[in-house]
């Protein structure tokens, strides 16, 4: 029995996650812990929840957007419910489909279930990862949080290093899943459960994200459009759920404003909305853009202009936030964007996911082409590199990229922040024992037998790893740090299935990304907000 301080001193080390409540559960084979941010029924939701006979306990950490309707369900089933809260159907939902529950839920979620009749455990992660799950077997324990911070609080944990975690983010600059920094220390990949019984744990997966394969055209261009802004309309509809302020994190950008137009929509009053951008940036700040949305759709815009030459922001709260290493100076952008947020509203929006999903990256475009250049004879394709190493870095990537046969390779002849040459001369002590190649057995790992063109297989594995483990993760840190709740449309699993079947050339085209052709969504959703 791990001893109420310890699951006290775990929960509270998280207290920025939730500081409105704290909530105990402990009892022979199982101490539960969780903070409370109060988005739904703000006095009724207290956690952890039980069934009727307290059988069974859940708790979890983010939003069900469809809970109104399971509840209905499950009612017309003889349950009784005591509060509006989403996470009270769990337990219930659990009693009905067993194992099984997270695959009724839509939303982004970590979720832990204990079945006290059967001595059994159910953990959980939502299906894009938006939402983080850590787990360590500390002998006979099983030990879960939702950041690493949380684990150590524990003292429960072996602190060794996994210099292959360490090794793969010197090259892609974040740590890819399952692995963390810590050897005893894992993430639950998205879209996994791990069912705890009879002493063992195991890991199932109960959803896998859609390979965006070439098939025969079903629709018009016109009809794959009207299809994806209404996918996303509802997404944005089901995400307004809230008994609290909420707002939209506005960047200026096509993603951003077609979430403030659709909620424009659907709102009684004027959308608060939330920008930030850097004075060095130039043109790429697009604090104007942002303005010009806002005043569009008359918002009530609140804005930020940051200097990477201004200590604005503190970098050690920045690090521990975060919990792993990461690349990424967005990270600093968004925990200053989420602090602005946080003083209007507890939940926002973002358009974050789209350009993952609909190919809105550079290296889209590179791989795009990559598909139109394998064609040609493979002599030609065998010299690429040679040319590339007489050019500069983006000469070189090119080349790479159009030689690279295997989508793991591909993605980090695109993606790859250190090459071997360098790392050769920068990497001592054991990270020098290794050989080099764990950022691409972790892409390997997702590729296992994928067959998709260059464009489709690179949105598939950069939606498993560079999304999850550096966006969705910097994402989620940073807006938490605040106690601000984010959400992203585009990143409902529904929508993301349906992406999935779009036609790629719909997608990228020569030399333009879907952000362009976003753009006629954008203007579709504009005039749908009645402006």
């Amino acid at each position: 029995m791990v001893p109420p301080v310890v699951i006290a001193r775990m929960t509270d080390a998280m207290t920025h996650r939730g500081p409105d409540d704290r909530g105990l559960h402990l009892d022979d084979g199982v101490a539960l812990g969780v903070r409370r941010l109060s988005v739904v029924d703000v006095d009724g939701g207290h956690q952890p929840f039980a069934n009727e006979d307290a059988s069974v306990w859940a708790i979890q950490n983010g939003e069900l957007y469809n809970h109104v309707a399971l509840r209905t369900e499950l009612a017309r089933e003889s349950h009784r419910f005591r509060s509006r809260c989403d996470t009270e159907i769990l337990p219930h939902l659990y009693e009905q489909y067993g194992d099984r529950f997270q695959e009724h839920l839509r939303g982004m979620f970590a979720i832990a279930v204990w079945d006290a009749r059967r001595r059994r455990a159910v953990l959980a992660r939502d299906r894009l990862g938006i939402k983080p799950l850590y787990h360590a077997t500390c002998g006979d324990l099983l030990v879960f949080a939702s950041e690493l911070k949380s684990l150590l609080a524990s003292g429960l944990l072996d602190v060794e290093l996994d210099y292959e975690a360490i090794d793969a983010y010197l090259t892609l600059g974040f740590v890819p899943g399952p692995r963390t920094p810590l050897a005893g220390v894992a993430k639950l990949l998205p879209g996994h459960r791990i069912v705890v019984e009879d002493g063992e744990a195991r890991t199932e997966r109960y959803w896998e994200f859609p390979v965006p394969l070439e098939s025969p055209q079903r629709w018009s261009d016109e009809e794959y459009a009207h299809r994806l802004v209404e996918e996303l309309e509802e997404s944005v509809r089901l995400r307004l759920m809230a008994d609290v302020p909420l707002g939209a994190m506005l960047s200026g950008g096509l993603d951003s404003s077609v979430i403030v137009a659709l909620m424009a929509r659907h709102s009684t009053g004027p959308v608060k909305t939330f920008s930030v951008g850097f004075r060095e940036a130039g043109d790429e700040n697009e604090l104007a853009e942002a303005r010009a949305v806002a005043e569009y759709f008359g918002t009530d815009h609140h804005e930020l202009e940051l200097s990477l030459s201004d200590q604005t922001v503190d970098l050690t709260e920045l690090v521990w936030h975060l919990d792993e290493p990461l690349a990424d100076l967005s990270s600093l952008g968004f925990l200053t964007l989420s602090e602005l947020a946080a003083r209007h509203v507890t939940v926002a929006l973002s358009g974050q996911g789209a350009d993952e999903l609909l190919g809105g990256y550079r290296k889209h475009l590179a791989a795009s082409l990559t598909g139109s250049l394998s064609r040609l004879p493979a002599p030609v394709r065998a010299v690429a590199p040679r040319f590339g190493r007489l050019g500069g870095d983006g000469l070189r990537r090119a080349a790479n990229t159009l030689a690279a046969r295997a989508p793991a390779d591909r993605l980090l002849a695109m993606s790859g922040q250190l090459d071997p040459a360098l790392r050769a001369r920068l990497v001592r002590g054991p990270l020098a024992e290794l050989d080099g190649s764990a950022a691409r057995r972790a892409a390997a790992s997702r590729a296992n037998g994928l067959r998709a063109t260059p464009l489709g297989s690179t949105l598939y594995l950069d939606a498993q790893l560079g999304l999850v483990d550096d966006m969705l993760q910097y994402f989620d840190r940073t807006s938490m740090a605040y106690s601000l709740e984010v959400r992203v449309p585009f990143l409902d699993h529904v929508l993301v299935e349906f992406a999935a079947t779009i036609p790629n050339r719909l997608k990228v085209h020569g030399l333009t990304c879907s952000a362009r052709r976003r753009a006629a969504s954008c203007r579709t959703a504009c005039s749908r907000a009645g402006r």
